[in-house]
């Protein structure tokens, strides 16, 4: 039976101990973790008080990449901190290695769910440096306290405005009104008012305090519907507000509000996310998740946990790549965070939102570190960010990135060599660099570059004047596994295709491989850095490295076969409850209809159809009559390990009939299921209102028939 927990969750913070923030070398993790076979765990130190730890899983369900920062709160040194994107709740979005970049964080995560592709706005609590940014939802979230600390709460918000000797409850802060009869205040954080049918927007100039919650002017009034308002700070009043009660041009207004469970005097940062996935050291299904609080999929995810001395840990786990990681469930999420000493721990926003950014040491900038699974880094919302705030010394030894070279003869690996202080900072050094490899015959450095000549174990070492460091060197004569990405190919005749190989010793750790290599195709052709060529047939690839030989089928070519997605259809709409209808159009054999009306109160519109796709599909075919509605068309699938996988169709802006194509990402483990199609505003048109007609579909099957 689910318990419902306190409002907030409080870790007392022990004096802090010199291994406060060291992550496990090695993860006890129990069920519902899959069995693992292998770790590959590498751990060091970015800044004093922080380490990161990359740990390379080997499961039965398959491989599990896990990037995990471990920060002492305690720590004089250490601070964490907000950031926003972009400076501002409503914006373009940034990834997290540009806001660690802007900032000069040593490390990042992204935070909270968000409102994607309208306002990216974040859609729970924000406080930076103090000051409210946005009020909460019933949702939990990560405050940092003044006093050091870090808490898990679940947030409430209670406001007031004053207007000469009436009183008015304030519904928000950087909201719009939920209900007709709310008033919410907006500041310049939030960003131009949207054009909202029957709100009034009162435009305010501060008169004394610091805003939100400060004495303000009465400038003017608009009506919301007349068109966006400028940024700035206004009073939004809901329809159903009586007239008599609006304040007047020159009167003056005071807001005032408080938080629970912590007062607002006590936080110094706080990001949104949940839900809570543990607790006192075990899973908890926490109904306020998105979806609930199992979400039994597995997926790319990210998280904050709370260790009992005080120690805050960001968590990411990619996914959706089966040949790289398979991503996590909640609950198995919860037991990463355990199996890593945690007591405490939620969810952030995840898939392809997932993102961790490091400074790796000697590097000058945080880098991404994880595998998004969209392919390239998403721009988010906000997200959680530590710093190193010890003073920069001098020059006290070398520092080389990687820490441990692991190759096959043949690699060529560039080493990265900087000199750092006592505090990990990365500094200048006058003295000119050597570099010697023991025992020689393992290879030689050419340049910034190790070439790895012959198999066995050493190390290179590194001088400058009086300062140096060794690097640890292992040169595997041959790969204990080697696999070529991207599986289960598919190519059109005479098409091309760039092929990778990945290499792994016994351990499990990855090998660098030489740049040219002894690939070879029958019925195609390829070259020493693996780029294929199709014929008209389908081909076989095997590439050879040191004797350990890996082999790749590449289907060549495709046919169609029809689907039904007339027979059943059913509607939804994000959040539930929104206006619109899914149905057969009868004027169109095998045909649906989509209509939909997205607004504040409907962000997405399904046409859910739940459709087998037969074995091998590589993609899909069908016609679309266009709306011109300007919302965005997209098709949702989920594959063999339960994985909801969203990709974009077209804008519906060219009204009329048109075909597309909708080719599937490369290795998606089969079969796959058409969970439907559906329609989403665009932030270039927020708002959209239409009914579309998608008939004939057809799903491409790799090879010929």
């Amino acid at each position: 039976m689910m318990r419902r927990l306190p409002a907030m969750l409080v870790l007392a913070l022990l004096p802090a101990l010199a291994s406060a923030a060291d992550l496990p070398r090695t993860l006890d993790l129990r069920n519902p973790f899959p069995p693992v076979t292998l770790q590959a765990p590498e751990i060091e130190r970015v800044a004093p008080g922080i380490e990161y730890g990359d740990y390379e899983l080997w499961t039965d369900a398959g491989p599990i990449s896990v990037h995990v920062v471990s920060a002492d709160l305690a720590n004089p040194d250490v601070h964490a901190r907000t950031v926003l994107a972009d400076d501002e709740l409503a914006s373009d979005g940034e990834t997290i290695s540009s806001m660690a970049q802007r900032t000069g964080a040593v490390a990042g995560i992204n935070g909270d769910y968000f409102d994607i592709g309208r306002t990216n706005s974040p859609t729970n609590i924000v406080v930076r440096d103090g000051t409210l940014a946005r009020t909460p939802r019933k949702r939990y979230a990560l405050a940092l306290l003044r006093s050091g600390s870090a808490h898990f709460a679940e947030f409430s918000f209670t406001g007031s405005l004053q207007i000469g000797a009436r009183v008015f409850s304030l519904g928000g802060v950087n909201v719009m009104p939920s209900t007709s009869s709310e008033i919410t205040l907006l500041t310049p954080e939030f960003g131009a008012v949207p054009q909202e049918l029957g709100f009034t927007s009162v435009a305010l100039a501060p008169t004394a305090g610091a805003p939100p919650f400060a004495a303000y002017r009465v400038e003017s009034f608009a009506q919301t519907a007349d068109g966006s308002q400028p940024a700035g700070y206004y009073l939004v009043v809901g329809t159903d507000v009586a007239p008599d009660a609006l304040p007047a041009v020159g009167d003056a207004v005071v807001a005032s509000g408080t938080l629970a469970p912590i007062a607002l005097s006590q936080i110094a940062d706080a990001v949104g996310g949940g839900p809570l996935v543990l607790y006192h050291g075990a899973w908890y299904d926490d109904p306020d998740g998105p979806r609930g609080g199992v979400f039994d999929h597995r997926i790319p995810c990210s998280g904050a946990a709370l260790e009992t001395d005080g120690t805050l840990l960001l968590v990411e786990v990619d996914g959706r790549q089966p040949e790289r990681s398979v991503g996590l469930t909640r609950p198995q999420l919860a037991e990463l965070m355990r199996a890593l000493g945690a007591q405490d721990g939620m969810a952030f926003d995840g898939g392809g939102s997932s993102e961790i950014a490091v400074r790796l040491l000697g590097e000058r900038e945080a880098m991404l570190q994880s595998s998004p699974s969209d392919g390239n880094e998403r721009r988010v919302a906000n997200g959680i960010f530590l710093y190193n705030d010890a003073p920069v010394g001098a020059p006290q030894r070398l520092a080389a990135s990687p820490q441990v070279v692991r190759a096959v003869p043949g690699a060529e690996i560039s080493l990265h060599v900087t000199a750092i202080d006592d505090a990990e900072h990365p500094v200048e050094w006058q003295a000119p660099l050597t570099a010697t490899v023991e025992p020689a015959a393992l290879g030689r450095v050419r340049g910034d570059t190790f070439v790895a000549a012959a198999p066995g174990t050493g190390v290179i070492r590194l001088s400058a004047g009086t300062i140096g460091a060794r690097i640890p060197l292992e040169v595997a004569a041959a790969p204990a596994r080697l696999i070529i990405l991207p599986p289960n190919p598919n190519v059109d005749p005479h098409g091309a295709l760039a092929l990778q190989a990945r290499a792994f010793d016994a351990a499990g750790f990855a090998l660098a491989l030489p740049e040219q290599m002894h690939w070879s195709a029958s019925g195609a052709s390829i070259d020493g850095l693996g780029r294929f060529s199709a014929g008209e047939r389908d081909a076989d690839v095997r590439l050879d490295v040191g004797g350990r030989v890996a082999t790749l089928h590449v289907s060549v070519g495709s046919h169609d076969v029809g689907v039904d997605v007339a027979s059943e259809i059913r509607f939804l709409t994000f959040p539930a409850g929104g206006i619109g209808s899914a149905t057969a159009e009868a004027a169109c054999d095998g045909c649906i209809r989509l209509t939909y009306a997205i607004g504040e109160q409907e962000h997405a519109a399904y046409a859910v159809v739940e459709r087998e796709l037969p074995s091998g599909s590589v993609g899909l075919s069908f016609d679309v009559r266009d709306d011109g509605s300007g919302a965005e068309l997209r098709v949702a699938l989920r594959n063999a390990t339960d994985e909801q996988v969203l990709l974009p169709v077209a804008t519906l802006d060219d009204p009329g009939l048109r075909h597309v194509v909708v080719r599937f990402p490369l290795g998606m483990p089969q079969p796959l299921r058409l969970v439907g199609f559906y329609a989403i505003a665009t932030r270039a048109l927020p708002t959209p209102s239409g009914s579309i007609v998608i008939g004939n579909v057809r799903a491409l099957i790799a090879g010929s028939q």
